[in-house]
């Protein structure tokens, strides 16, 4: 089925999969921890709240050296400079649509034990295409999602936006900056075998003083554009330094290629780039 999501009970092809983009180190299930970076830990009433989409993933620990410039970032503690090899690692897994049992969709979140890195890359956020040729397999594309301030992912979907069959990929995934929280909400166009960013808008934002406002994607309108339009509903608490009494609720549509920035994108996954 396309794009459809690997059984959580099929460990010898996760550890596959985890095998492959973490080519030569050693991979082992932890079955003793569980990772929750919902955030915060206990929202108080009509705060904003950031759940984490892989609360309830099994946990891999992954040993190997920084194999990249993201990973030498995340796996170094920014006070006492101490490195870390060891990744704790959970992720989903899929079929790449249309590509049956010859392609993989794995969207991995992990960051890297006893260490406390800058903020800029506290933990990593990693989309990745793995084919298989024969009986092995390589990572053909991978995409780095932005790690300032980036610890969870709120959400991770193969969907059907045009009626054509489920091709792309959603992923809202956590960020910040100076008095600043939000979860970006991306789209990918999955059926060239790349992730082809469709559209890249704030799902959640608080900025505290300033505004604040989620925006859930309405996918009965967005398909009754047949996918040239993403349609939400949002509801701003927060805005331009004024509380409302309550929510103000207003429908936006935004076109293919909203919020997209390739030149970014391009310079952030050239930290993907293996070690010199």
């Amino acid at each position: 089925m396309s794009g459809a999501p690997v059984s959580s009970t099929d460990d010898g092809l996760r550890i596959v999969a985890l095998e492959t983009i973490f080519a030569g180190m050693h991979v082992s299930a932890d079955q003793s921890r569980k990772i929750d970076d919902s955030w915060p830990e206990k929202p108080k009433p009509g705060s904003l709240v950031f759940p984490d989409a892989l609360a309830n993933a099994g946990v891999y620990r992954i040993i190997g050296a920084a194999q990249n410039e993201a990973e030498r970032c995340a796996s170094e503690d920014a006070f006492t400079r101490k490195t870390s090899s060891t990744r704790l690692v959970r992720f989903r897994l899929f079929r790449w649509p249309g590509e049956g049992e010859a392609g993989l969709l794995a969207i991995v979140q992990y960051s890297f034990l006893g260490v406390n890195p800058a903020t800029s890359c506290p933990s990593i956020g990693l989309l990745a295409h793995l084919v298989r040729n024969a009986e092995k397999w390589d990572a053909r594309d991978e995409y780095l999602l932005e790690t300032t301030h980036h610890d969870s992912l709120q959400r991770i979907d193969v969907l059907d936006f045009a009626g054509d069959g489920a091709h792309e990929l959603l992923i809202e995934s956590k960020y910040g900056g100076a008095g600043m929280a939000a979860s970006s909400l991306q789209v990918f166009d999955l059926r060239r075998g790349r992730f082809e960013e469709l559209l890249n808008v704030d799902s959640r934002l608080q900025y505290w003083g300033e505004s604040s406002y989620t925006q859930a994607l309405d996918m009965e309108r967005t398909r009754q554009s047949h996918g040239q339009q993403f349609c939400f509903t949002k509801s701003t608490t927060f805005e331009q330094g004024d509380e409302a009494q309550t929510p103000r609720v207003t429908n936006p549509c935004y076109g293919i290629g909203e919020g997209v920035d390739f030149t970014a994108a391009a310079d952030r996954n050239k930290r993907l780039a293996p070690a010199q």
